[in-house]
């Protein structure tokens, strides 16, 4: 398959994220999945692009592009210090909500919700006064 087709198909999936804002509301309650996505940029991936005919369908696309993917399980699982098999729910959901991208990217309406989370977690409350 053309990479210059895969490309164009990965641009599509980020133009559209604008449209999907509801997309990030399961990064809301669950920090797991927002460190995941907060990690999957830094991961070691391998995209090989996939080899098969483009299908016609959207959800079929995504799950086309996903085919050729992997990464070193074991290193996002320690690093999330999480157990393989919880990493492998909070894989599936990040990639079942477009949160993440088979490129090694990442949705930037979640990185804009998890930057703003962390700034918030960073502002100091005031203290009692001695």
């Amino acid at each position: 398959m053309d990479n210059l087709i895969v490309s164009e198909v990965l641009k599509k999936f980020k133009a559209d994220e604008a449209a999907r804002p509801e997309c990030i509301h399961p990064l809301v309650r669950d920090p797991d999945l927002r460190n995941l996505v907060a990690l999957w940029s830094m991961s070691t991936i391998e995209f090989l692009p996939p080899k098969s005919k483009l299908p016609d369908e959207e959800n079929d696309r995504w799950k086309w592009l996903w085919d050729k993917v992997s990464f070193d399980r074991e290193e996002l699982s320690v690093s999330l210090r999480l157990d393989r098999m919880k990493l492998s729910r909070l894989f599936d959901r990040a990639v079942a909500f477009r949160l993440i991208y088979p490129d090694g990217t990442t949705n930037t309406l979640a990185i804009q919700y998890i930057r703003g989370d962390i700034a918030k977690s960073l502002q100091k409350k005031p203290g009692p006064t001695p």
